[in-house]
């Protein structure tokens, strides 16, 4: 009758999903004063000593190009669960990440109790790979199989603890895209067994509604308890006809009955998105600024940038409105340099050049153009993500939003090709340039000299920039390189 509580809901095949979604919140488990009233049937690990606890089978698995698969690798180690309790499978069917995941294993391997490496020499198909993994666990007698693929950045170090402790038969920490709803679980099947929005999907994905979830289907890294492993019956398979294998686990553990969750009562980590994650370039993932902004900042962008924000830090001027400050890191200096000479055609250093319009350049360099790399777009929103807002502190009153940039290059310098630059003015509001490797290490001279004001910035350090007005007040030079190869990046903003 209407108004009334139903005492018992009983549904049968398809339905069941739809039932399990609503045991979310029936019977009192979820309200919105309370809360999840059923996430605290858990249990707590912090008393037990190492040698009580669970033993865990961790499986990593890289079966596609992966951007920030390095940073990846390094969270799944940085774990806070003792080593000597965790036996390490990975399984990798990228060639592109054969260096990089050999050596994670070379290097970090022994620090767990046991560990088993399938490379791509192997050629062990995706589906195989993670049913042997469960059969390590069977064989080592685990307490809990995790399971991680590449594209899951596990940040908080604390996860596997809080898996564990929630006392799920599987359980998956919320992972999504950033600025996407793009997430590692699904609320809801279509008629077909394939993805649709379930009617609490946002609230889940956003965090707003924290609990712990029954739902359908999960990925990118879950935790599988082991008296499932165990179990004849239960025994999860990756395998169903011709199904992927993230949804044949799901499905074949739908049809044994065997409750999927996601919790979401924690912060845990992200997906990355490597649909723009393209191996033919050198360094793919120096690309990625606009499909991974996060991880590419956390790689790319100096530690010491967010303070040079700061109101109250005051910014290195070296000689009259010639600011000095760090942007980059050391090694998007070694990659952009990488980008360069691998790509390798630098321009010839005379007036002639047939990249720009009308085929002329009044100071001519030896350099590349960012749009020569596929790099402009990336260029011009790095202006505007990260140099902007630096120029709008120190030049009061200018405002440009978005920065504009025609010019955006690298330069070397070689004592036996060009090593100087004599004086001019630069065609922009403002100018940045900055040093892509080591004086006195890498190259020895070089620098710049503003003749106005009689005034040199010398001995420039890897990753800072310089930033000064390009017009009328700022005539300068380059000084002469000595010995070695000096590289510069080099944006005229604001033409």
């Amino acid at each position: 009758a209407y108004g009334t509580t139903p005492l018992v809901i009983h549904g049968n095949g398809p339905s069941k999903v739809s039932l399990n979604s609503f045991g979310n919140y029936l019977a009192k488990s979820w309200n919105d004063m309370a809360g999840c009233r059923v996430c605290y049937d858990t249990f707590s690990l912090s008393d037990k000593p190492t040698s009580e606890l669970p033993k865990v089978l961790l499986g990593i698995f890289v079966e596609r190009p992966t951007p920030f698969l390095k940073e990846a690798l390094n969270k799944v180690y940085n774990l806070d669960y003792p080593k000597e309790k965790i036996h390490l499978f990975v399984h990798n069917a990228e060639k592109f990440h054969d260096t990089e995941v050999t050596e994670f294993v070379e290097k970090k391997g022994q620090s767990y109790y046991s560990f088993k490496y399938l490379d791509v020499s192997e050629a062990k198909k995706e589906w195989h790979a993670r049913n042997l993994a469960l059969e390590e666990c069977l064989k080592i007698n685990c307490d809990y199989a995790f399971f991680v693929d590449s594209d899951a950045h596990i940040d908080n170090p604390s996860t596997l603890r809080l898996l564990i402790e929630t006392n799920r038969t599987i359980v998956a920490p919320l992972l999504s895209r950033e600025k996407s709803l793009w997430s590692n679980f699904w609320g809801a099947l279509s008629s077909d067994g394939y993805y649709a929005r379930s009617h609490d999907y946002l609230p889940l994905v956003k965090g707003e509604r924290k609990g712990i979830w029954n739902v359908p289907f999960v990925s990118g890294a879950y935790l599988i308890n082991g008296s499932l492993v165990k179990s004849r019956e239960k025994f999860p398979s990756f395998i169903n006809g011709l199904l992927d294998p993230d949804m044949a686990f799901c499905k074949n553990m739908r049809e044994k009955g065997i409750f999927m969750y996601m919790t979401n009562m924690d912060k845990y980590g992200h997906l990355v998105n490597g649909d723009t994650f393209d191996i033919r370039q050198k360094n793919p993932d120096f690309y990625e600024i606009y499909s991974n902004q996060k991880d590419w900042e956390q790689r790319y962008i100096h530690e010491n940038y967010t303070k040079v924000l700061d109101p109250t830090y005051k910014v290195d001027m070296p000689c009259p409105d010639v600011y000095w400050f760090p942007v980059v890191t050391e090694i998007f200096c070694e990659h952009l340099i990488q980008i360069m000479e691998n790509f390798g055609q630098w321009s010839s250093g005379t007036n002639d050049d047939e990249r720009l319009a009308g085929g002329y350049e009044n100071v001519p360099t030896r350099d590349i153009h960012m749009n020569q790399v596929g790099l402009e777009q990336h260029w011009l929103f790095f202006l505007r993500e990260y140099i902007r807002p630096v120029q709008e502190k120190v030049f009061l009153g200018y405002f440009h939003d978005p920065p504009k940039a025609i010019m955006n290059f690298v330069v070397r310098y070689h004592p036996q090709e060009q090593y100087f630059l004599r004086p001019h003015h630069d065609s922009s509001t403002y100018t940045i340039n900055i040093a892509l490797n080591r004086p006195k290490v890498d190259y020895e001279g070089g620098g710049c000299h503003f003749l106005r004001y009689n005034c040199s910035v010398i001995d420039l350090k890897r990753g800072w920039s310089l930033m000064h007005p390009g017009r009328l007040t700022h005539y300068h030079e380059g000084l002469p390189v000595t010995k070695g190869t000096r590289y510069i990046m080099v944006s005229f903003v604001d033409p």
